[in-house]
């Protein structure tokens, strides 16, 4: 199973629409979610011996989130937060992270019914913790199997005082409460899928539409435009002109290519994707994949396992009889 620490998130992705279509395509196995406020505890302590015995009691957190492994001692650390601590600004960052986030249960529910249903779908899934704190604008998630370690002042959204500076702007609009659980799901369905065995743009377009098709089920109500962190404007130029984004990528005979440059243009992050139009949005490959996947679940009887199994991506694509027509 992949670990990862996410500091700019590859791209979100989508999911059925308001209908809740695909609400009952995975039955969910009940499961209980932990969740941890970590924040309340360390922002609360007097000394930087009372963070020290955080960082020990929190041993797991302490290495995988604050890197103490990189410290001497927890002492040499301590000090540093606590020094942070007392610091104006991230006790801004503090406050408005726990206004924004004082009901975290939303985003809880959704995990717990995205792993439910991953329980049914891979019984070996394991039920992970969720410990949230602010760091500082340090880390933003690591997630793992077993744990989810969010830092909350990443995600407190438009109105933060203080933003990460690093991330790009086109890309720090999806950090917010409502794109939260969307991040963390597409990650722990990419996880399911196995890579495919050719490195060409139409393969890795699949392997993102494979990912795509799992999350959309297992959180399913969940709107295209959050899945996709794309705005109203990018959804209703995408639906109108899938014909043309598809016939671009077929008049350039850009599928086949295995050119990192030319695979990054079409799958990286971008404002826009300029080859194909001003208003075409970044990504535009990864959801495609995801059309042509749709297609191909549509048109054969494949069961979800096989197809997150299947590393034969121009096979899906030949059988999926993919071909948007103009509108």
């Amino acid at each position: 199973m992949r670990t990862v620490i996410i500091t700019i998130p590859f791209l979100l992705f989508f999911a059925c629409g308001p209908e809740c279509k695909n609400e009952n395509a995975i039955a969910s196995t009940p499961v209980s979610i932990e969740v941890e406020r970590l924040e309340a505890a360390f922002f609360s302590q007097d000394s930087p011996e009372g963070i020290e015995n955080l960082l020990e009691e929190y041993r797991e957190f302490s290495r995988l989130f604050l890197d103490s492994d990189q410290y001497p001692t927890d002492s040499i650390l301590a000090a540093k937060i606590f020094r942070l601590i007392q610091n104006p600004s991230i006790d801004t960052l503090y406050n408005e992270a726990v206004s924004e986030y004082s009901d975290f249960d939303p985003i809880r529910e959704d995990l717990e019914m995205a792993i439910g249903k991953m329980t049914t779908l891979f019984p070996e899934t394991r039920v992970p913790k969720i410990q949230t704190t602010v760091s500082g604008l340090y880390k933003d998630l690591f997630i793992s199997d077993s744990l989810i370690l969010i830092g909350l002042d990443f995600f407190i959204g438009p109105k933060a005082t203080y933003k990460p500076l690093e991330i790009p702007g086109y890309v720090l609009k999806r950090y917010n409460k409502e794109h939260l659980s969307s991040i963390v799901v597409k990650f722990l369905a990419g996880n399911q899928v196995y890579k495919g065995k050719s490195s060409s743009l139409l393969s890795e377009m699949v392997d993102f539409g494979k990912t795509y098709y799992l999350a959309s089920r297992l959180v399913p109500c969940t709107q295209d435009s959050v899945w996709l962190g794309y705005t109203s404007r990018d959804m209703e130029v995408i639906d109108e002109n899938e014909a043309v984004i598809w016939a671009n990528l077929l008049e350039n005979e850009v599928l086949y290519e295995t050119n990192h440059i030319t695979k990054r243009r079409f799958l990286g992050e971008r404002p826009n994707v300029y080859e194909i139009s001003q208003e075409c949005p970044g990504r535009i490959g990864a959801w495609v994949g995801w059309r042509i996947v749709e297609s191909y679940m549509k048109n054969n009887e494949v069961s979800i396992e096989e197809l997150l199994a299947d590393t034969d991506n121009e096979k899906i694509f030949r059988l999926s009889g993919y071909k948007p027509q103009s509108r």
